[in-house]
């Protein structure tokens, strides 16, 4: 039997939508095939056996305001969340960021998440997984206007600026807004394979999904 993986998106006040839009549509229509793609593409509700169940998680579960307004309400609080097997750590603007980094439950949600398959961020979300530590050693990356931000943190991450993707173990990061969609198809190819990647970012016409754009350390190290 094919492995479903339940993906939590952590959202917040003042969030980027894109951030958590990207990963989140990415991930909701990938496919174990084509035959359930095409299923995907004419049904009016998704099927129950595709490969990521997506819900949204947030400190107290009531409703949220974006950057940019627009209201969400989130499927989970911090209290009554299942185990992820991925977490999802989106951006948004740095006041947002700095509150939510000062947000000791948020932070220790997400230190308890250490050793789950994998934890993502997209953008300035990596600011928010370095306060916890978990980025201590690791080689990151993050919008380009935040890496100076990112590399002032005395902890050893080594920051990258020449890639959109980046994965250092079970982290995941990914600089700019839009890098999360990227981020997500990346995803797919370590957790399910190659194919299935490219295939959805065909499905949603999303051509620039590059090799050379990724960073994988352990692959580099492997060499």
């Amino acid at each position: 039997m094919k492995k479903q993986y339940n993906v939590g998106i952590l959202v917040y006040d003042f969030i980027d939508i894109l951030d958590f839009a990207g990963p989140s549509e990415v991930l909701s229509l990938t496919a174990f095939s084509n035959f359930q793609q095409n299923i995907m593409l004419y049904k009016r509700n998704l099927p129950k056996g595709k490969p990521f169940l997506v819900k949204t998680v947030s400190e107290t579960g009531n409703t949220i305001k974006t950057h940019t307004g627009t209201v969400i309400h989130s499927d989970y609080n911090l209290n009554n969340a299942p185990q992820f097997d991925i977490l999802i750590i989106p951006g948004g603007p740095l006041r947002a960021i700095n509150k939510v980094r000062k947000n000791k439950k948020i932070i220790d949600y997400i230190v308890q998440s250490k050793n789950i398959e994998m934890i993502c961020t997209v953008c300035t979300g990596s600011l928010i997984l370095a306060e916890t530590g978990l980025l201590d050693g690791k080689v990151a990356t993050t919008h380009h206007l935040a890496l100076s931000l990112l590399n002032q943190k005395s902890t050893g991450i080594q920051v990258v600026k020449d890639k959109k993707v980046v994965k250092d173990g079970n982290i995941i990061t990914s600089g700019g807004v839009s890098s999360g969609i990227n981020m997500a198809l990346y995803l797919i190819e370590k957790l399910i394979n190659k194919e299935t990647a490219l295939r959805t970012a065909k499905i949603l016409e999303f051509n620039s999904y590059l090799e050379s754009e990724t960073m994988d350390v352990m692959d580099k190290i492997n060499l």
